[in-house]
């Protein structure tokens, strides 16, 4: 599972790529850490991450970084990833979202959260950050440009960040927008058929960038 914040990065009047961050949940988190604290100091300093990080990002590729830009319907290369690292830091927790009952489905991660509210002792969860630039940056008033985030198959839930999933980086021109950001939505709590729940999941980012 896999909160997403992308921010859309504009060079000399182009939108040359993608800046992420991806937060896994603690399930991972727990598997992906397990020993990585070389200095037993109970921190998972970026130092101790950089191998895991260097793993992640060879294994995104072959699905493409899970990033798939378009252009009028035409799909768009990237480049290799770059600027990438982990970090083990502690997971905001909604009040709210821990309130709610153990059986929601769309919340796989409430039991730690309720565990950590009623200790006062927050979730630390890895969150990748890395820089994905386009092959060949795209003016940034060209037309039907957007992109999606996400697996097909599943595997792995893209979840939009709450609060603003995609942002506009420096020097995007005036008037630039996001349009068709994904609002997040629980499904049926009791879905006829499984194919029900997954397609109700709040998974998967896809947006249109527009200028005005």
């Amino acid at each position: 599972w896999v909160t997403v914040e992308t921010t859309l990065l504009f060079e000399n009047g182009s939108v040359s790529g993608f800046q992420n961050k991806w937060t896994f949940d603690e399930n991972y988190t727990t598997m992906a850490v397990e020993g990585l604290d070389t200095n037993k100091d109970g921190i998972y300093s970026r130092e101790e991450l950089a191998e895991l990080a260097k793993v992640n990002i060879e294994a995104l590729k072959e699905f493409a970084y899970f990033t798939f830009p378009k252009l009028k319907g035409q799909e768009l290369e990237v480049a290799p990833p770059k600027d990438f690292y982990l970090e083990h830091s502690p997971r905001t927790i909604d009040p709210a979202a821990s309130a709610k009952p153990a059986s929601d489905p769309v919340l796989p991660r409430t039991g730690a959260d309720q565990a950590a509210a009623a200790t006062d002792k927050p979730v630390k969860v890895l969150t990748l950050h890395f820089t994905l630039p386009l092959a060949k940056p795209v003016l940034a008033d060209a037309e039907g440009f957007g992109f999606s985030m996400g697996d097909s198959s599943f595997f792995i839930a893209f979840e939009p960040a709450p609060d603003n999933p995609v942002t506009l980086g420096d020097g995007a021109p005036k008037g630039c927008k996001v349009v068709g950001a994904p609002e997040v939505k629980a499904p049926d709590a009791n879905p006829s058929k499984p194919g029900d729940l997954m397609a109700g999941q709040p998974s998967d980012l896809s947006v249109n960038i527009v200028s005005g």
